[in-house]
């Protein structure tokens, strides 16, 4: 999926390299390039779920910041997503959805390796950049099944990314992730552990002008209960936009996203699969 998604994408790119700045016929230049993932977003849409349709509301806090490193002199290209809410009304599929922060942190190495410390030190080659993703306060509550919630207070990984690209338009990290999860219920609140046996996929690519976007992530492997039990859950997300129109300089993406979820989907640890469609406007994206 991730491979046909990117192969969509590059052959529909509009212009890469070109200017980010086009003129009127009053010779007033404008803008025409935009960041997707440096932006105030608010997004609107339907979401049909185990085909149950209803109205959903997104909105959050999009940032990029970039560093080099003292020491070595390689830099960071760091993502930073703050407060994502996802809200549904409707009489079936009442729910929210909230993240406090989720951040990816890459370190760009132009030439990696690995020094194996014998008795004559060894260097080879590591063809990877390294990335820290990270993702505090998860929060997820599905009115229809009842009082209960979910809670991830936590989850750390480390990828490994084999893509290497010099910016942060372009990303492709996988590695073990570890998490811990709280499920509220009427019969009280169970504790979720995943200690590094889980496996975490995070990639995307964008245009350079921002006009295409896409991310696809995927989470897979066991997680322990406090009581000893054992879980295998999995889960997949994907998106794509495109940009329809700026109104005074303000991008308006279409968005298209689907997901699936296997023994993880709310308090009851359900199995479902989803598909929206909606409008994205994003403030202070223009490059």
């Amino acid at each position: 999926m991730l491979a046909l998604t990117l192969a969509l994408l590059l052959a529909a790119t509009p212009g890469d390299g070109e200017d980010c700045a086009a003129q009127d016929e009053a010779g007033e230049s404008f803008p025409i390039c935009f960041d997707p993932g440096n932006a105030l977003f608010l997004g609107a849409g339907g979401l049909v779920r185990s085909r149950e349709a209803a109205p959903e509301l997104r909105a959050g806090l999009l940032l990029r910041t970039q560093r080099t490193s003292r020491s070595k002199g390689t830099p960071w290209l760091n993502t930073h997503r703050l407060l994502v809410t996802e809200a549904r009304s409707g009489s079936a599929r009442r729910g929210l959805t909230s993240t406090l922060y989720e951040a990816n942190l890459r370190r760009h190495l132009e030439e990696g390796f690995i020094l194996i410390p014998t008795a004559k030190p060894v260097r080879i080659p590591f063809p990877f950049d390294l990335t820290l993703a990270l993702r505090v306060g998860h929060y997820e509550r599905r009115v229809w099944e009842g009082p209960g919630w979910t809670l991830e207070t936590g989850r750390a990984a480390l990828l490994v990314d084999p893509l290497r690209s010099p910016t942060a338009r372009v990303w492709l990290g996988v590695g073990p992730a570890a998490s811990h999860a709280l499920r509220h219920s009427r019969e009280g609140t169970v504790h979720e552990l995943s200690p590094f046996t889980s496996l975490l996929l995070d990639a995307g690519y964008e245009t350079e002008d921002g006009w295409w976007a896409a991310r696809v992530t995927a989470l897979v492997g066991w997680t322990v209960g406090f009581d000893g039990g054992r879980h295998f859950r999995a889960r997949e997300e994907a998106s794509v936009e495109r940009l329809l129109l700026a109104v005074n300089d303000q991008p308006v993406w279409l968005r298209l996203s689907g997901s699936h979820v296997h023994a993880d989907a709310g308090v009851a640890r359900g199995g479902e699969w989803s598909a929206g469609l909606g409008l994205t406007v994003r403030a202070g994206s223009a490059r």
